[in-house]
């Protein structure tokens, strides 16, 4: 999907999943938000940078340093320790199995160092949470990309072979799925905030009602989305 799908869509995952946890603590919004913002757009370092500046310039200035760093980092333990070779642009690396546990692996790595240097900061509740918020914008990227027609390339750059996705073009303004997503997560989010206003909902069932209900619109998105796994056959192999 596009930039401005991911984004959208993500905060509005992220508003689903965590209504309860903003509800006893809105200071936790923007903390939250901006990490799943951040997840949301990492893996597309295949984006290209835009011709004059506006709201996507940060973004892709985010992701060239993401690029220059961590992905860095990421390939040259594939190319030293495994032996695989692997192309720096290539948007596979970040759009695989591989790639995403090795990302939420480094950012848990990262906050794991940073709270055994500063045990007694009050700062690292906001850390933990900005840091789940990427990892959750991550996944709600992998989960996106793989509703559409380029989809995933499950396990590179071990294998090419297998892949996941789905029917959507996400520049064909005639289909109007992506669009439906939106209207389904906005209507969820109403739905559970009205649930949780009026008493309705248990405090105890908060959590698994965000949960259950992130789950059914995940579902009704991949059975929209026609999301299918094949298996190319080895020469018939190709970049996306």
């Amino acid at each position: 999907m596009i930039t401005r799908h991911h984004i959208s869509l993500a905060c509005g995952g992220m508003l689903i999943l965590y209504l309860p946890l903003i509800a006893g603590n809105p200071i936790l919004l923007p903390v939250v938000g901006s990490g799943v913002c951040v997840g949301a757009v990492l893996p597309d370092i295949q984006m290209k940078r835009p011709r004059r500046f506006n709201a996507l310039s940060p973004i892709w200035l985010l992701i060239q340093i993401f690029k220059k760093t961590v992905l860095r980092l990421y390939i040259s333990l594939c190319e030293r320790f495994l032996g695989v070779q692997t192309e720096a642009e290539d948007k596979r690396l970040t759009h695989s199995l591989p790639g995403l546990f090795f990302l939420t692996g480094f950012i848990a790595c990262c906050v794991l160092l940073i709270m055994g240097l500063f045990p007694l900061s009050p700062e690292l509740h906001y850390l933990r949470v900005f840091s789940a918020g990427i990892i959750v914008g991550l996944l709600f990227h992998f989960f996106e990309d793989l509703c559409t027609k380029k989809g995933l390339c499950l396990m590179y750059p071990f294998n090419e072979t297998c892949r996941i996705s789905g029917s959507i073009r996400p520049c064909n303004k005639e289909d109007f799925r992506i669009r439906h997503f939106h209207i389904m997560t906005g209507v969820t989010i109403v739905a559970i905030f009205l649930l949780y206003c009026t008493g309705l909902c248990p405090d105890d069932l908060k959590w698994p009602v965000s949960i259950g209900a992130l789950a059914a619109c995940a579902v009704m998105m991949l059975h929209d989305a026609e999301v299918r796994m094949t298996v190319t056959p080895r020469g018939d192999r190709h970049h996306n």
